[in-house]
C-alpha cells in the first residue's frame, strides 16, 4: 500500500477547511444609496474608509454597520404658542442626510440614530422658537418665510454634526374648534362690514346722481323761464297797433269794416264779431 506525503493529504483538506471559514462567515449587502464601516473589535477596530456597495464578508465576530446616504425625510407634529397667546399645531417635514466622507466621524461621536439623539430635538424646538414670533393670522401667509428661518437655524445647530440639510417644509397649520370658530365670526363680521360700505357707497352715488339731476332739471327749468320770459317781452315789444292791425287783416276769419278815416291816414278796422 502506498503511503501519501503530507503535503498531499494537507492539500487535500484546504477544500475542507475553506468550505468550513465560509461556512461560518457572515454576509451583508451594501445596496446603492448606502456606504457601510467594518467594525473588527479584535484587530484593526472601526475602520475609518467606507465600504463599497457590494455583497461584504466577514468573520462572526465582526460587524458591518451600513448607513443610508440617500435624502430622507422626517415629520413632526408640534404645538406651538403664538405671539398673540393663541395654542396651534403645526405639521412640519424635514430632508437630511448623513456627510459621505464624515460617516466615520458620525458613528464615533453620535451613531445610526442621529436623528432621534440630535436632530429631532433641536427641529422641534426651532419650530417653537421661530412660529412664536409670529401672530397666529399671519402665519398661513409666511410659510415660505417660516420655513427659511427654521431651516437656517438648524443648519446653525447641525454645523459639526455631520449632517447635511435640503429643506424644511411647513405642511400644515391647525387650529383649535375655539379659534376657528372666532375666525369664522371674524370673517363674518368682515364680509358684513364690506357689504355695508358698498352698500353706503351705492347709497352715496344714487343721491348724488338724484342730486345731479334734480339740479339739471333746475337749471332746464330755469332757462326754459328766462327763454319764454324773453320771448314775451319781445312779443310784447312789437306788439304795436300797425302790426295788430296787420294781424287782423291778415286772419280769414275776421269780418272787418274798414273806416276811412282813421289817425295816421288809415282806415280804422272794426271787428264786427266783437262789437
Amino acid at each position: 500500500m502506498k503511503r501519501r506525503s503530507i503535503f498531499q493529504t494537507s492539500f487535500q483538506f484546504v477544500p475542507v477547511l475553506l468550505f468550513g471559514v465560509l461556512s461560518i462567515s457572515c454576509i451583508s449587502i451594501i445596496n446603492p444609496g448606502e456606504v457601510g464601516l467594518m467594525w473588527r473589535p479584535y484587530s484593526t477596530g472601526l475602520s475609518q474608509k467606507p465600504l463599497e456597495s457590494r455583497v461584504q464578508t466577514y468573520m462572526p465576530w465582526n460587524s458591518v454597520y451600513i448607513y443610508s446616504i440617500q435624502w430622507s425625510s422626517f415629520q413632526e407634529k408640534v404645538e406651538v404658542l403664538t405671539r398673540d397667546d393663541l395654542t396651534i399645531t403645526v405639521t412640519a417635514d424635514i430632508i437630511i442626510r448623513p456627510i459621505q466622507n464624515e460617516i466615520y466621524e458620525l458613528e464615533m461621536e453620535i451613531g445610526r440614530d442621529y436623528y432621534e439623539k440630535v436632530v429631532k430635538p433641536q427641529f422641534r424646538t426651532a419650530i417653537r422658537n421661530i412660529l412664536s414670533a409670529y401672530n397666529m393670522v399671519s402665519i398661513s401667509k409666511e410659510t415660505p418665510n417660516v420655513s427659511a428661518q427654521i431651516k437656517k437655524s438648524l443648519t446653525e445647530k447641525l454645523r459639526d454634526k455631520h449632517i447635511e440639510i435640503d429643506d424644511v417644509i411647513v405642511d400644515d397649520v391647525e387650529y383649535s374648534p375655539s379659534i376657528l370658530k372666532a375666525i369664522e365670526s371674524k370673517l363674518t363680521k368682515q364680509q358684513e362690514q364690506e357689504q355695508m360700505k358698498f352698500e353706503i357707497n351705492i347709497a352715496k352715488r344714487d343721491a348724488e346722481i338724484q342730486q345731479i339731476s334734480a339740479e339739471g332739471k333746475a337749471k332746464a327749468a330755469l332757462i326754459e323761464a328766462e327763454a319764454q320770459a324773453k320771448a314775451q317781452k319781445m312779443i310784447s315789444d312789437s306788439l304795436t297797433p300797425k302790426y295788430i292791425q296787420l294781424k287782423a287783416m291778415e286772419n280769414p276769419n275776421n269780418k272787418l269794416i274798414f273806416v276811412p278815416n282813421g289817425k295816421d291816414g288809415l282806415p280804422i278796422i272794426v271787428n264786427t264779431d266783437n262789437k
